[in-house]
């Protein structure tokens, strides 16, 4: 279920990139002798606009695979226990992150002051992510906009929270690594 969430999210994303991109730079298109023959990938719309996929710097698979990652990851991010220890954590995070953000990821793994107050009142916290929107898009990179509900047991109940991050991601391989994730209201918006 979730899956199909950030597929939709996705496709919705890609979309309302292509069409707020088409909007922003329409010219007009250069008229081209009768003759001449297309490439698919060139080929113009109806309304003398290049198709989506080429004019976006990764494909609609490797921005899906990008949503997907962003997901993944912060929802490791905002899942632990008191009882689990800070290396198991960072081992969680640490393959799907870029070499950048792992010394970040070392520090956040081992703050004495959370590590503390989750051990006092035996905090667990599950959490499961939906993609937003990408946020922003260059050929270098790609941030996704994701909310997180996290569902916190400890010894005074239940609650339940929901928080927004701005996961940025950037090819590795074949792939992605995280690159940042921070909160949604810093940095652009």
């Amino acid at each position: 279920m979730a899956g199909r969430r950030l597929a939709a999210c996705t496709l919705t994303a890609v979309l309302a990139i292509g069409c707020a991109a088409c909007t922003s730079s329409q010219t007009q298109p250069t008229p081209r002798p009768s003759h001449a023959a297309s490439s698919p990938a060139a080929t113009p719309t109806a309304a003398g606009t290049p198709a989506l996929a080429a004019i976006l710097p990764f494909s609609p698979a490797q921005l899906q695979a990008a949503v997907v990652l962003a997901g993944r990851f912060t929802a490791r991010w905002d899942s632990w226990s008191w009882r689990q220890s800070p290396a198991a954590w960072l081992d969680r995070l640490l393959p799907l992150a870029a070499s950048e953000l792992r010394p970040a990821l070392a520090q956040a793994a081992a703050t004495p002051g959370i590590l503390a107050r989750r051990h006092a009142t035996r905090q667990a916290a599950t959490a499961t992510v939906t993609g937003e929107q990408i946020r922003d898009l260059t050929p270098g990179s790609v941030t996704i906009a994701v909310t997180v509900r996290q569902v916190i047991t400890s010894t005074s109940g239940t609650t339940q929270a929901t928080a927004g991050f701005a996961v940025t991601l950037t090819p590795r391989g074949t792939g992605w690594a995280v690159w940042d994730i921070e909160p949604s209201t810093a940095g652009n918006s």
